[in-house]
């Protein structure tokens, strides 16, 4: 027994995570009607009161909403919605308890439960079949999501859960009131099918089962209610059977014998909606079903809208990566092969709009986002698949992905990354909200004499000061050049005394003797350039100037999201062009920092990013209601749903878009221009080029 308490439920820290949960499966609202962005607007208020509901014993639950889902073998399935406020409260009780529970599992049970999968039970299927394990004893438990007794439920969660309020809000929502239409429904056993908590407890129920047929030495794979034994022969396997009915009988639970058998390799049976016959494993064909609708297996997914019968739906439209995109809201036509032609940006001045062409050609990169949770890319011959509740939403042909950018909880199956590592397709891990975990990424051995040189650059202090001094003069001049812009249309005292005082750094930069004075000029010609920058956003906006680790206000959140971005498109081409990107020049070399990616991004960060967001905010394309701020300054604040899809959305039309290339005069887009800086250095670095220059805009 674990000592777990209310106070940790209800911390700022596990109620906040439990809404970002509630939030990301983007479902529809309960009885009350208040749907996610009407639960959003003073979020931590309405967090703060179900907080005080809970410890003060007047929260009560709402009633369930009834709605009906289509079965895919016909008819409707009922579910029962909590309101927003329960799912959240009901989650935030799940984050916590889960560890405990998940303590308690055995290894045969496979349904909802992080790290495991369909795809891992049926690996053990045949596996043991491989073992002479050939008979099978298929069993359906009828109505068990109705059927599971609360005492006994309680009895098995009181053995783990010793904290009275948390037991006491369990038991508050297995006694539901469900409101169907004009009926109402008092429930008095069973568990709801769309509540957040079900999962936990209907596989506790089950364990029960699972050690029984274990202590018997038998076979089990057990999906939530769907289960198999395997055995060796036909006598054994109908002991099983008897036993079987024995134990569900003690749970109060009966089988559906219309439904359940015992069956054998040879003659073949259907389990997880997978055929297994003899020594084959065939995944079986189902019509097509409407990504709306809540897979059976689904039993904690809450619709986003109340699933229709299915006369009453559309096809769904076959576009490529649709459902990749769905999550973030970008339609998969903002990233075509062909690109969009970018938005006139408003802070490009007439004489420089020249330099901004319309542009037909592909991207250098092709960046694959994901951002549905639960969703699983993997890979079948020459394409990727992006599967959902088992099933193929989306392919897309290999070929035309160069990098692929995972947020939050997406599986990848080995065999997606193998080939990426093979193919040189890094796959970059952030969660949902941009923070950076990882790259998955293949050891390359081929530039090693280009790793060689840039070791020994990185050694000479002289080349690492001249390098720095060319990188910041791009970062400062570009900086500065994006200040001229904003002051042909807001001319403020303020933007010409910092345009004025960015060319005096210049000038300091250029007579620097060693790197840290070249930082400190840097670090001093920043903090007056986002002064500037902040000058020119209303005060509804709260920034002030450059915040980060955490960004605090919404400018800074979206600087920080486009840094991010910018970076990692950065290292893919660093990568791609054989340098090290561990091994800068500006940026000191220290463990698990990426220091060169750090150096070059400098001299891009205004010209991509910064303009982007002045774009958006101060176009008011972007609103300060589309952030989650927190309420102490010691959290981030968030970016929206809608937020973060415009955001992405620009900035890929940004990198995208063309301008003249100052060293060559020819038209490129930005992230080509990106590609020929890193193989300029790449050549200073070899001593083909004498010295860098770096991307400097006119």
């Amino acid at each position: 027994m674990t000592d777990i308490t209310i106070s940790q439920v209800l911390s700022d820290a596990n109620l906040l995570q439990a809404w970002y949960k509630v939030k990301s499966n983007d479902g529809c609202a309960g009885i009350d009607g208040v749907c996610l962005a009407a639960y959003e607007r003073n979020l931590f208020s309405k967090l703060a009161l179900l907080k005080d509901e809970v410890l003060y014993r007047t929260y009560r639950p709402k009633p369930l909403l009834r709605v009906y889902s289509p079965k895919k073998s016909g008819g409707m399935r009922p579910l029962s919605i909590p309101a927003v406020r329960d799912r959240v409260l009901q989650t935030a009780v799940s984050l916590i308890i889960t560890p405990v529970f998940e303590a308690e599992f055995e290894e045969c049970s496979f349904a909802y439960r992080r790290g495991r999968s369909v795809k891992m039970a049926v690996e053990k299927i045949e596996h043991l079949r491989d073992q002479g394990f050939t008979w099978v004893v298929d069993v359906d438990i009828k109505s068990y999501f109705t059927e599971i007794d609360h005492s006994r439920l309680m009895d098995e969660v009181q053995k783990l859960i010793t904290d009275g309020e948390i037991l006491h809000l369990i038991r508050l929502w297995l006694q539901a009131v469900v409101r169907d239409g004009g009926s109402t429904e008092f429930v008095k056993k069973g568990v709801p099918q769309g509540s957040p908590v079900s999962p936990l407890l209907a596989n506790l129920y089950l364990d029960k089962l699972d050690e029984a047929m274990l202590g018997r030495n038998y076979r089990l794979i057990r999906y939530s209610d769907d289960f198999i034994i395997l055995c060796k022969n036909k006598k054994r396997a109908e002991k099983a059977m008897e036993f079987t009915e024995e134990v569900l009988q003690s749970l109060k639970l009966r089988i559906n014998k219309s439904k359940s058998d015992v069956a054998s390799f040879n003659r073949g049976f259907r389990f997880l909606g997978v055929d297994f016959i003899r020594s084959l494993t065939i995944k079986a064909q189902y019509p097509l079903i409407h990504p709306e609708e809540v897979d059976f297996r689904e039993l904690a997914e809450i619709p986003d809208k109340i699933p229709q019968p299915e006369k009453d739906r559309e096809t769904p439209p076959e576009t490529s990566m649709a459902e990749a995109f769905s999550a973030a809201g970008v339609a998969p036509d903002d990233f075509p092969d062909t690109p969009l032609p970018p938005a006139e940006p408003f802070m490009e001045s007439p004489e420089s709009e020249d330099a901004l062409q319309r542009t037909n050609h592909d991207p250098l990169l092709r960046t694959m986002y994901l951002f549905t949770p639960g969703v699983v890319l993997g890979k079948e011959s020459e394409r990727f698949t992006i599967r959902r509740s088992g099933k193929v939403v989306q392919r897309i042909p290999a070929i035309k992905v160069d990098q692929v950018m995972v947020y939050g909880n997406i599986q990848i199956t080995t065999q997606a990354m193998q080939f990426c590592i093979t193919e040189k397709i890094p796959i970059f891990l952030l969660s949902g909200h941009g923070k950076f975990y990882g790259i998955i990424d293949g050891f390359d051995t081929d530039p090693v004499l280009l790793h060689r040189d840039q070791f020994n650059c990185a050694s000479d202090t002289v080349f690492c000061l001249n390098l720095a001094k060319a990188v910041l003069k791009g970062k400062i001049t570009n900086s500065r050049v994006l200040l001229r812009r904003q002051k042909r249309r807001r001319n403020t005292v303020l933007l010409g005394n910092t345009i004025n005082s960015l060319e005096k750094s210049l000038d300091k930069l250029a007579r620097a003797t060693d790197l840290d004075e070249i930082r400190g000029h840097e670090g001093s010609a920043a903090r007056g350039y986002f002064q500037a920058l902040a000058s020119l956003h209303d005060p509804d906006w709260r920034f002030s100037g450059r915040r980060k680790n955490p960004p605090t206000d919404p400018v800074n959140s979206l600087l920080s999201y486009g840094y991010t971005l910018l970076y990692y498109n950065l290292y893919s081409l660093v990568r791609g062009r054989g340098l090290n990107p561990h091994v800068g020049f500006l940026h000191p070399v220290r463990p698990g920092h990426p220091a060169l990616i750090s150096d070059i991004i400098e001299e891009f960060r205004a010209m991509v990013v910064d303009s982007v967001v002045l774009n958006l905010v101060l176009n008011r394309r972007i609103s300060p209601d589309d952030f989650t701020v927190s309420a102490t300054a010691d959290k981030p604040c968030l970016l929206g749903v809608r937020a973060k899809k415009l955001f992405i959305s620009e900035l890929e039309k940004k990198l995208n878009s063309r301008l003249i290339y100052p060293v060559s005069g020819e038209q490129l887009d930005y992230r080509r221009c990106m590609e020929h800086q890193i193989v300029h250095l790449a050549r200073v670095i070899q001593g083909k080029d004498a010295t860098y220059k770096a991307l400097i805009l006119r």
